[in-house]
């Protein structure tokens, strides 16, 4: 998914999406409750996570045998979808069982593996696999974001209470920029013509070997 091209207009909307994403996110989490808590793990999933992944795809470093892991992940969606939702969503339930002090560290380490599970299928370019086609993005974000969103409620209504809805909300934001790129790319993909394929549906090719 080629998100950033060096010097296109759409690295320059995505560069300047991410900086009102990062200023929204600091101005929900800082008025909501457990400010530090949900800044981190909003900045760990949402900021630095696609960011890596960004950063692999600039200088290739797919090809380092320690990061192939990432690769294979990014193309088993089912896959990514129960890791995404186990070490994102249900490991801050865990961390909240044992003290926090080895706790939210363990589930901050988990979180960014996990965020760079989730957004690998979206976002990773590399030149030895077959990028995913936009309907296999599309039907895996929605299906994470439901996932997502079910989650927080459910957890909300269970706790009558909200600890984590500045780290939700966060998520929601970037989650739609997100849908906004696929759909963007997704458009632009439609209207490059191959001119190779659709030849033969304009006039015949055997009439045109013919004369």
């Amino acid at each position: 998914m080629t998100f950033i091209k060096s010097g296109s207009p759409t690295r320059t909307l995505w560069i300047a999406l991410t900086i009102l994403s990062i200023i929204t996110i600091s101005f929900i989490n800082l008025n909501g409750s457990h400010i530090v808590e949900n800044l981190v793990r909003s900045f760990c999933s949402f900021i630095i996570a696609p960011s890596l992944i960004l950063l692999a795809n600039r200088y290739h470093l797919w090809f380092r045998k320690s990061l192939r892991w990432v690769v294979h992940l990014s193309q088993r969606l089912v896959l990514s979808t129960f890791i995404f939702f186990m070490g994102t969503l249900l490991s801050y339930e865990l961390s909240l069982m044992i003290p926090k002090g080895v706790g939210y560290p363990i589930h901050v380490m988990l979180l960014i593996i996990c965020s760079i599970v989730y957004w690998a299928p979206l976002i990773l370019r590399c030149t030895f696999i077959k990028p995913l086609s936009f309907i296999h993005k599309f039907g895996y974000f929605t299906l994470t974001t439901i996932l997502f969103f079910t989650y927080h409620e459910l957890s909300y209504y269970f706790y009558a209470s909200r600890p984590t809805s500045g780290y939700m909300y966060s998520g929601m934001i970037f989650m739609l920029v997100t849908l906004w790129l696929i759909v963007f790319q997704w458009s632009r993909a439609e209207k490059e013509t191959d001119r190779m394929t659709v030849k033969g549906y304009v006039h015949s090719l055997t009439n045109e070997k013919n004369m």
